[in-house]
């Protein structure tokens, strides 16, 4: 099991824990999320936090987390990783992704940049 498939599990069990029968504490599930999202990137914690708020703000709007925007979250981990997504992201979300890299890129190592940018522009974001 590689680190984004741990990473999909661990949104699961968040999913699970936050659940009392029918109802599902949304609130609850975002601040557990949240905090998995951004210590699982210390690498880039800055630009990992302002993934997960345009994440929340754009695909977890519903009464719970749908599974259409854990995969997209689960995308943004392996982006944020170096690792291959579920490719959930649109060609617009890759944009929004390249702004993102692009508002924190003098914070972000060369080598960690590099690599974000070179799946950003194989991901058209660029065009």
């Amino acid at each position: 099991m590689n680190k984004t498939q741990k990473f999909s599990s661990d949104i699961q069990r968040i999913k699970k824990r936050n659940r009392n029968g029918s109802a599902f504490n949304l609130s609850g599930a975002l601040k557990d999320l949240e905090s998995l999202f951004v210590s699982q990137n210390p690498h880039c914690k800055v630009l990992a936090q302002s993934l997960f708020d345009w994440w929340k703000n754009d695909f977890a709007r519903g009464p719970e987390i749908e599974d259409e925007a854990a995969e997209k979250l689960t995308e943004l981990q392996a982006f944020l990783n170096g690792e291959e997504g579920n490719e959930s992201l649109s060609q617009e979300d890759w944009r929004r992704v390249k702004e993102e890299v692009g508002y924190e890129a003098e914070n972000l190592p060369l080598d960690l940049l590099s690599q974000m940018m070179k799946t950003v522009v194989e991901k058209g974001a660029m065009e």
